[in-house]
């Protein structure tokens, strides 16, 4: 068997039958794969991917014409929906909230922003007081202990975050299944909330970064423990994310003008996110069983 090289990685929803034929017609020994999201198109060692490349750009714009893409925009946000139903709502669920969280960053903190918190808070004298997290559960306001993720205080916060969430939330959804992803999210935004709080005291901190965390987590056990049967995410994704994680905490990045970053929220959510990811085999395993 000739060893095969990778020359492009796309969309799972398009469709490349057109394109293997035209590589046929060229000669190019060649092999398309799904993995995990996406479609894999391999060639042999001694083809030229740069020149693959550009066959499927010129293959994609005549491709139109002859019916042989996928949808277009519109189709293929609609498809992402029905496809990834979680991630997609957890992403329009932020961009509609976001509002809340730019608010306060200009100092309106009045509105529904006091019920997303972890903990309930007041106005005093311009300084914010917060309660302690026994109020949260004197008020049986349980909902507090994972609403902080809704929060978000820029746009590029914002855009950072959901980047992540599509990323990796999709590909945890797709192969796992949505109950398990609910999981993953909402044990992930608890377990960072929690380690945030422990670490920093009652204070306003938000955002998807600790269940971003969670995910990253959880993909990293799952692809140590089962490699045959990988997420997908590529390893060096895993080390830029870790040296984010590590450097947040020597507050080299707060230097950098990034802000003050919830560090405990970060590793919260690693460690919520693994904890789950050593028991994930087991549950598909099942669900698998109970499927056939």
């Amino acid at each position: 068997m000739a060893t095969l090289q990778l020359a492009l990685q796309l969309p799972q929803d398009i469709d490349l039958r057109g394109f293997s034929l035209l590589l046929h017609t060229q000669n190019i020994v060649h092999r398309i794969t799904l993995e995990g999201v996406y479609q894999v198109v391999w060639i042999g060692s001694d083809e030229d991917p740069a020149a693959v490349v550009t066959l499927y750009q010129t293959w994609l714009a005549q491709a139109p014409v002859v019916g042989a893409a996928g949808p277009g925009l519109m189709g293929r946000l609609i498809k992402n929906a029905l496809a990834f139903p979680l991630t997609v709502l957890i992403i329009v669920l932020n961009c509609g909230l976001v509002w809340v969280g730019l608010k306060a960053s200009e100092g309106d903190f009045s509105g529904l922003i006091q019920q997303l918190t972890m903990t309930p808070m007041t106005l005093t004298g311009g300084y914010l007081v917060f309660e302690p997290l026994t109020a949260t559960f004197a008020q049986q306001a349980y909902w507090r202990l994972v609403t902080p993720m809704l929060l978000h205080f820029s746009w590029l916060h914002l855009a950072f975050n959901l980047l992540w969430v599509w990323e990796l939330g999709r590909r945890i959804e797709k192969l796992h299944g949505i109950s398990l992803f609910l999981a993953v999210t909402l044990l992930g935004s608890l377990g960072a909330n929690l380690m945030q709080f422990t670490l920093s005291g009652p204070s306003l901190f938000g955002g998807m970064s600790g269940v971003v965390f969670a995910y990253l987590g959880y993909c990293m056990v799952w692809d140590r423990m089962r490699p045959r049967n990988p997420i997908g995410l590529a390893p060096a994704a895993y080390w830029v994310m870790l040296g984010f994680l590590a450097l947040g905490f020597t507050g080299v990045l707060d230097l950098l003008g990034l802000g003050a970053l919830a560090n405990g929220a970060h590793l919260g959510g690693l460690l919520a996110g693994a904890v789950i990811g050593l028991m994930a085999p087991v549950v598909v395993s099942k669900r698998n069983v109970k499927g056939r």
